[in-house]
Formats: C-alpha cells, sequence, structure tokens
C-alpha cells in the first residue's frame, strides 16, 4: 500500500506543476466579456500557446525559417511563425479574431501522439491535422472542425498501385502511413490488407521508404496529395464507416478556453475567412477517383 500512496502522491504534483496556469481571475465581474483575452483559462497569461509538429509540413505550414525558430524549411517543410500554409494563417486568423496580436501567439513542437494524448498539457490547443474521433475525445477536448477531410494514396511511377480503383486491389500491397493516424486506420480499417502495413513515426520516414522501393503507396491527407511527396495520385479513400474526416483543436479535457476558440471558429466560418484560406492554401481536386 504504501508504494501505491507514494504513486499517487507523486502524480499528483506532476498533475498540478504541468497543468495550464490559469489567467482567469477567479471571479469574472458579472456581465463581463468572458472571451476577452484578460478573462480566459491561458497556459501563459497575455499568450496564445499553439503547438504542432516539427517538421512542419507544407501545404499546412510555408515559408522560411525565422530568425530563432526552431523548425527548418525545407522544399516540402515550413515555420508555423510565417502565418503561410493554411494551418498557421487559420491560426493567426484565429487568435486575431480572439483578440490576439500576432507578437502574443506561442508555438512549441510536439510529437504527434502528444497533441491528443490524455493528461495535463504545457500548451493551449494541438493544432497538427488532428483528426476528432471518439476513441482521442475520451483524452483531449476539440474543438468545432475547422476542415473537412478525405485520406488519399499516393505513389511513385512503377509502383504496383498505379491503376487500381478498388479497395479489394489494394489488399495484396504493402501501403503505409504514419503511426497513430487516421491515414493508417484507412489502410487497417478499409483496405484491411493481406500484408501487413508500413507503420512510421512521421510522414517523412514513410515518405523514405516509399522512395527506396520498400512501399507500393503512403496514404496521406487528400491535400498532401498535391505538393509532390510522390509522382502520382492513386485514389482517394471513401469515409470511415461514411463519417467526414475533420479536424479539430484538441485541448486538455476540462479546459474552458474550448468555447471561445468555437465561437471565434463560427465567427471566421460566418465572414468566409476560412474559406478564403482554404482556397488559398490547399489545393484539391474532385476528380480524383475514389476506390470502391
Amino acid at each position: 500500500m504504501r508504494r501505491v500512496v507514494l504513486g499517487l502522491a507523486t502524480i499528483a504534483i506532476v498533475a498540478v506543476a504541468c497543468a495550464p496556469k490559469s489567467s482567469t481571475p477567479s471571479s469574472v465581474a458579472s456581465g463581463a466579456d468572458q472571451c476577452a483575452v484578460a478573462n480566459l483559462n491561458l497556459y501563459a497569461p497575455g499568450k496564445l500557446t499553439i503547438a504542432t509538429g516539427n517538421p512542419a509540413y507544407t501545404p499546412w505550414y510555408g515559408g522560411k525559417s525565422v530568425p530563432g525558430s526552431d523548425w527548418k524549411s525545407s522544399s516540402y517543410t515550413g515555420d508555423p511563425h510565417t502565418g503561410q500554409g493554411y494551418e498557421s494563417a487559420f491560426a493567426y486568423a484565429l487568435a486575431q479574431q480572439m483578440g490576439f496580436s500576432k507578437d502574443q501567439v506561442e508555438w512549441i513542437g510536439i510529437p504527434f501522439g502528444k497533441s491528443f494524448a490524455p493528461g495535463p498539457k504545457n500548451f493551449d490547443f494541438a493544432m497538427q491535422q488532428i483528426s476528432i474521433t471518439p476513441k482521442r475525445a475520451q483524452a483531449v477536448d476539440f474543438s468545432d472542425g475547422y476542415y473537412d477531410v478525405n485520406q488519399a494514396l499516393i505513389a511513385d511511377n512503377g509502383s504496383p498501385a498505379i491503376g487500381v480503383t478498388t479497395l479489394a486491389g489494394l489488399k495484396d500491397l504493402k501501403l503505409g502511413a504514419p503511426v497513430g493516424t487516421t491515414s493508417l486506420d484507412v489502410i487497417q480499417q478499409e483496405v484491411q490488407p493481406s500484408v501487413e502495413p508500413g507503420v512510421y513515426p512521421d510522414l517523412h520516414a514513410a515518405l523514405q521508404d516509399l522512395k527506396n522501393g520498400k512501399l507500393a503507396g503512403v496514404v496521406v491527407d487528400f491535400p498532401d496529395a498535391f505538393y509532390g511527396y510522390a509522382d502520382q495520385i492513386v485514389g482517394q479513400f471513401p469515409p470511415i464507416a461514411g463519417q467526414q474526416e475533420r479536424f479539430g483543436l484538441a485541448f486538455q479535457k476540462g479546459n474552458s478556453l474550448v468555447s471561445c476558440v468555437n465561437q471565434a471558429i463560427g465567427a471566421l466560418k460566418t465572414s468566409g475567412t476560412l474559406k478564403q484560406l482554404q482556397d488559398q492554401w490547399l489545393q484539391t481536386d474532385a476528380n480524383v477517383p475514389v476506390f470502391k
């Protein structure tokens, strides 16, 4: 029993130490704007702290690395500080809608799996092409969706995946995707392959095996398929279980910030800003065939 008690005490201490440092007054005056920056439950007072992946891939992030940034830009990666790429542009539009200036936005890099892991967070929310799923929603709270997405299969010339039009035709091919993603879910649940899929720590590692001929194809978010990661887009997948997949921001469970962020997302949708950003930064093609 003593070991158990000590373990629980340690967990309690860690939880308190890592919990968001609330900048919300203990009692907000009646009639005050609950979503004013001064009244928000923020990890760091007066700052909006956003977590995303490092590297941060196009078309979600772009631009050249700014001085002092931890993010290195390349042909396929960008820096979230630039405001270029759909998620970076959306982040700054969202921040402005909430009353933050650009220099009040802080970015931190995290592994993808940490974005929807349970427990205390050292950020206000994660923005990393995180699909809202019932399983993930048990561990974190999600905002309203900010982008509806499908999954697609990309492949290089000479791959046996080229020309395949059905899910059954993909069964005997070795496909790959990053761990913990809905891209991997698509392989496992829709293709149901006879060959063990390739599971990778990140997209870069999966693409390396594609280039080396170890994979017939890689499953990616549909907009990713248009940015030169492979020679061809083979096709797109129907939604898993017929449910439209959409991206949401991930928050620590019980974070009161969610409602204010949803209010700002709603305003960006109503004004047409969200659609404008999607049109500016994301390329898709409805003519890409859907696997039958």
